[in-house]
């Protein structure tokens, strides 16, 4: 019997040391057969063959094929990381905007070299170190923009109404973006406040101009704006929602192969609103962070979320060394919201798998955040980015019509007049309102461009296409109207009066704003 148990403690050892082996045997075998690759490469090639370009485009290739966070960083690349992440970062504070080869000062920081040097918003960005703009994309000029603190860069710049152009040396200096751009009371006794970046810190920015906000008025709601914010620090937002939420409350869960990755969140203190009414607003901006502070008091009944669907960002990544300070940024597990569900979008598209609320309302995965309330009288994300630049640029030109300062900037809508003058004015821009079905064009034109009749009619096709896209956006008056507001705003009274815009005619707004002072519907939504 003895003999018999000794054998079979053999027996399991080795079946253990087999399947924990295997993994390794793959990874030592492909290894070595990428290896025998790049020695065959190396010593036959018909040309000398650059080595690290084509290993750095390999492992590029091979990340490409799991998920968009997951990347391989050069030894340059990580340099540049490691001087942003320590502090030794430091920029010229301009906020740009692609236009048809051009690139537009979308927004000045306030107290930054580039506002100390007369640079306005709606100036055009000719030229960085005398290398023409035109030639670079946007992460390229950002690239040259940064630098060390108490560096020199040169830009030239020109301005839309006098076509006067400057050379100027611009100073680089340490900046960080203001997580908390604008709060106020609105309304009704209505608090809102925005928050575009979850960076350090940006809790106790919340906290303070929450606090603000009380010793203005005796606050009925608040409305917590989180659209276009890409998300930041996972502890910050944390730290926001135990503010709503009480202490030892389960916030998030992570989970992925390794035993670290597997990790509980609960609220640590306890909170500073525990019954204040609320509305977070999402829409396609909205990822990260922003999702996991959405979906959280979403799935505890602790908020209504309204606005659209957010981005679907729920991976966490870990940064990984390599060899010669190259690193891996390698996703390591998945966000859940305190219902079960994950929050990053699926490649197949939205999970059949629904999940229940604290108070048993029914939430799906697998397509970011869906908002409890969704708004559709506003324009698509996508829509507003492509013609944005147009508008704003449009405005520059025209800024010595548009009053400075004025208290009538905050309430009045464009007139309808205007926006039908744009849009017309669009004509010769057609990518600033181009969509998919244009794209699928191009490649078409690409099959066909050897068989002349069929090629004749996908231009009759894409000029088709192009006027009925122009007519479609037609039907968006009123979005447009908001939007050539807000940017009318932010020429004549910067960005509080761009803001102040916002709040009184943003239609998502002011539905949550309506909401929150009809509270018996409130209660609906969250206890139906």
């Amino acid at each position: 019997m003895q003999k018999r148990i000794s054998y079979l403690i053999l027996f399991g050892s080795i079946a253990c040391l087999l399947f924990w082996q295997d993994p390794l045997y793959r990874v030592g075998r492909n290894i070595e057969i990428y290896g025998r690759v790049l020695q065959e490469l190396a010593q036959n090639y018909v040309d000398v063959p650059d080595l690290d370009r084509l290993t750095t485009q390999a492992i590029e290739a091979m990340l490409n094929q799991l998920d968009p966070y997951t990347n391989y960083y050069s030894a340059a690349e990580v340099t540049q990381a490691q001087l942003e992440q320590s502090g030794q970062y430091a920029g010229v504070g301009l906020l740009l905007l692609p236009l048809e080869g051009k690139v537009i000062c979308r927004r000045i920081l306030p107290g930054s070299p580039a506002e100390k040097a007369g640079i306005e918003p709606g100036d055009l960005l000719l030229e960085i170190e005398k290398k023409s703009v035109q030639a670079l994309d946007l992460e390229q000029i950002q690239q040259l923009l940064r630098g060390a603190p108490r560096t020199s860069v040169q830009v030239k710049v020109m301005h839309p109404t006098t076509h006067k152009v400057q050379e100027l040396s611009l100073v680089r200096a340490e900046l960080e973006a203001e997580a908390v751009p604008y709060s106020a009371v609105l309304p009704g006794q209505i608090g809102y406040i925005a928050l575009t970046q979850f960076n350090r810190d940006c809790a106790k920015a919340v906290r303070q101009k929450l606090i603000q906000l009380k010793t203005q008025a005796p606050l009925k709601g608040l409305i917590l704006d989180l659209r276009g914010n890409p998300g930041g620090l996972m502890s910050e937002a944390l730290e926001i929602l135990n503010f709503f939420l009480p202490k030892g409350e389960l916030l998030l869960e992570t989970r992925g192969r390794m035993q670290e990755a597997n990790q509980k969140y609960y609220a640590s203190f306890h909170p500073f609103e525990p019954n204040l009414p609320l509305v977070v607003l999402i829409d396609e901006g909205s990822a990260s962070a922003s999702e996991i502070v959405a979906g959280t008091l979403q799935d505890l009944d602790r908020a209504v979320i309204m606005g659209s669907p957010s981005f679907g960002k729920g991976l966490v990544q870990v940064v990984r060394p390599l060899v010669e300070n190259t690193q891996i940024k390698i996703t390591v597990s998945r966000y859940y919201t305190p219902s079960g569900r994950c929050i990053q979008t699926l490649r197949g598209g939205p999970s059949t798998r629904t999940y229940r609320t604290r108070n048993g309302r029914l939430v799906k995965e697998g397509s970011g955040i869906l908002p409890d309330i969704q708004v559709s009288n506003v324009l698509p994300l996508s829509q507003k980015e492509r013609i944005e630049p147009y508008f704003f640029y449009f405005l520059a030109q025209h800024r010595d019509q548009i009053p400075r300062d004025s208290a009538t900037l905050s309430v009045e809508l464009p007139p309808k007049e205007l926006v039908y003058a744009l849009l017309d004015s669009l004509a010769p821009y057609p990518h600033t309102y181009i969509q998919e079905a244009e794209s699928l064009t191009t490649l078409l034109e690409m099959r066909v461009r050897n068989i002349p009749k069929i090629f004749e009619k996908t231009k009759e096709l894409r000029a088709a296409m192009r006027e009925y896209r122009l007519e479609e956006l037609k039907q968006q008056v009123e979005p447009l109207r908001v939007l050539i507001g807000q940017l009318r705003a932010y020429h004549g009274a910067g960005l509080r009066g761009e803001y102040g815009f916002i709040t009184a005619k943003d239609p998502v707004i002011q539905q949550a704003r309506e909401l929150l002072l009809d509270l018996p519907r409130y209660e609906r939504v969250l206890r139906p």
